[in-house]
């Protein structure tokens, strides 16, 4: 749908547009696709004629950089700042003098972005190498999305660190956001079993109340404490002997890991140990259906990434149903579900949970941890780390208490905190280009219906892809203009601003320079100078409307 209205903004006529009005939508899995899509960008874009060899240098250069010393990672804040000495090599190995004046402007791009992908982004775990190709992996649904490319560079810094084929930069014709294509929509509306936790987001940027509806059947799952070893090693070890112990009873196991590497780690270790084992993740998806099926078979044991966390239903006794099998392993508890870590987010918790004990099942759930898991390591394992140094807790002996689980439980509500903070942050970008977005798109159509001369859309098309390229780059420009304390927000859109008047007058002066010259005679209709202010909406429907145009209102902002 999202492709579809950025492509109907592209028509060259009303017969190729397919959307109608944005009534009403109600979004299934509505937290996967209005919170963890949110910062998503639909972009619709074609390669530029711009080489990307510089990516493969940057790759060697960036190789032979230190962590620490010539770069730090700022794992917290999902960034990489390069150190002075970091930019002495840099310059020494290019044989630059200032990496930073205006004449090597790119070549600081490309190296922030060969950094990011050094630092911040991991092989089997962000992305995978399938057929000579960068695919990225969902971190939510630990999916693959094919198709999909990081954009700014970043997805051929990473083809050059993968040492694959480096593909050209694209040129953006048009982008939206996920968040502010739904909020096109008059009304919207959704369901999903894991949308409690993020209550305050949904309310906030959607205006949307989360309303819990009882299970049918009450729930007879048992979730058991977190158990937290100090070691990676020791969290392992205890899993597959628990993991072990179990499958001897008959009882199915479904054991949940966040990445592909975490997921094969635990493989080889379930095979060393002698565990027969089915493994799913996004490098062997074609075998999903056949191995969920399966899983909740007497005896069986499922190494799976978060694919088998959302919308996943596992019949107790296997597939096809057989009511003395199911009965067997309601008897031995149901569906054992053993989590490898925590995740950011606890709704994908929840939804891992929510494999075990459904309708009414028996089921029961057990997260191992350690005080090295990302998210411990990360925001919240000092506090419990002094606690296990205080009672002399040995590696291999684990700790279940509620302080510490409620540790855990509050890095994860911190994690959270920032990522909706770093949502909402970006909306506040997204809608002085969403304003713009919404005027161009409506004189767009209004041209379009009047059938205008295709060449008078194609410029007009050409200058907002222009205007796209340099919002992007003043997005870049004003983050630093806090150290000037500056704004950055109010910077962008003051200078945003001016550019968007800058695209009207380009625009207009382009009409009345060829209106001569254009086979057919076009009607002017001339752009508004700027967006309808918030404080201007309340005016007379035959009143000159406030945005410039020169039209009654009800003709213009008011239909």
């Amino acid at each position: 749908f999202g492709f579809d209205y950025l492509r109907d903004n592209l028509a060259s006529s009303t017969g190729n547009q397919v959307q109608g009005d944005f009534a009403f939508a109600i979004i299934d899995e509505v937290d996967s696709v209005l919170i963890d899509e949110a910062r998503t960008p639909l972009i619709i874009s074609a390669p530029d004629a711009e080489s990307s060899a510089f990516y493969k240098v940057f790759a060697r250069v960036v190789a032979r950089l230190k962590p620490e010393e010539d770069y730090v990672v700022e794992e917290k804040l999902r960034a990489v700042n390069i150190t002075q000495e970091g930019i002495d090599k840099v310059e020494k190995e290019l044989n630059i003098k200032d990496l930073y004046s205006s004449e090597n402007i790119r070549l600081s791009h490309y190296l922030q972005e060969t950094l990011k992908a050094q630092g911040l982004f991991q092989l089997d775990k962000d992305y995978v190498v399938k057929n000579g190709e960068i695919i990225i992996v969902d971190q939510f649904t630990g999916r693959l999305m094919p198709g999909r490319r990081y954009s700014a560079g970043l997805h051929q810094a990473l083809e050059a660190k993968e040492g694959v084929r480096v593909q050209n930069e694209s040129r953006t014709y048009a982008q939206i956001t996920i968040q502010n294509y739904f909020r096109l929509y008059k009304k919207i509306a959704g369901m999903t079993g894991t949308a409690q936790t993020s209550a305050e987001e949904f309310i906030k940027v959607y205006g949307l109340d989360v309303v819990i509806i009882p299970t049918n059947k009450p729930s007879a799952r048992k979730d058991m404490p977190d158990v937290i070893y100090k070691t990676r090693k020791a969290k392992y070890d205890a899993l597959v002997k628990e993991v072990k112990r179990i499958n001897e009873t008959g009882q199915p196991v479904l054991i949940g890991t966040v990445s592909i590497e975490n997921n094969e780690e635990v493989s080889a270790l379930l095979g060393k140990a002698g565990i027969k084992h089915e493994m799913l993740n996004a490098k062997k998806h074609e075998q999903e259906g056949k191995v969920i099926a399966q899983a909740g078979k007497l005896g069986s044991v499922t190494v799976a990434t978060n694919m088998a966390g959302r919308g996943v239903d596992i019949v107790l006794g296997g597939n096809p149903f057989d009511s003395e099998k199911a009965e067997k392993v309601k008897k031995l508890g149901g569906l054992h579900v053993v989590a490898t870590e925590r995740h950011e987010a606890r709704r994908i918790d929840n939804q891992l949970r929510g494999r075990a004990g459904r309708q009414g099942d028996p089921g029961s759930t057990q997260f191992y941890l350690s005080l090295e898991d990302d998210v411990l390591r990360i925001f919240g394992g000092e506090r419990v780390q002094n606690i296990m140094e205080s009672l002399k807790v040995p590696e291999d002996m684990p700790i279940s208490a509620k302080l510490i689980s409620k540790s855990v439980g509050q890095a994860q509500s911190k994690i959270e905190g920032m990522n909706f903070d770093a949502r909402k942050h970006l909306l506040d970008y997204d809608d002085v280009l969403n304003k713009q977005r919404t005027v161009i798109y409506q004189r767009r159509q209004e041209l379009l219906e009047a059938k205008a001369h295709p060449q008078v859309l194609s410029i007009l098309d050409m200058l907002w892809m222009n205007h796209l390229e340099n919002i992007e780059a003043l997005m870049d420009a004003v983050r630093i203009r806090a150290y000037g304390q500056h704004d950055p927000l109010v910077e962008f859109r003051r200078e945003g601003h001016i550019m968007y008047q800058q695209l009207i007058v380009d625009f207009e002066d382009w009409v009345k320079e060829n209106a001569d010259k254009l086979d057919e005679v076009v009607e002017e209709i001339p752009l508004p100078a700027k967006p309808l202010p918030e404080s201007d909406k309340k005016v007379g429907r035959n009143d000159p409307c406030p945005c410039g145009s020169g039209k009654k209102y009800k003709k213009c902002h008011g239909t």
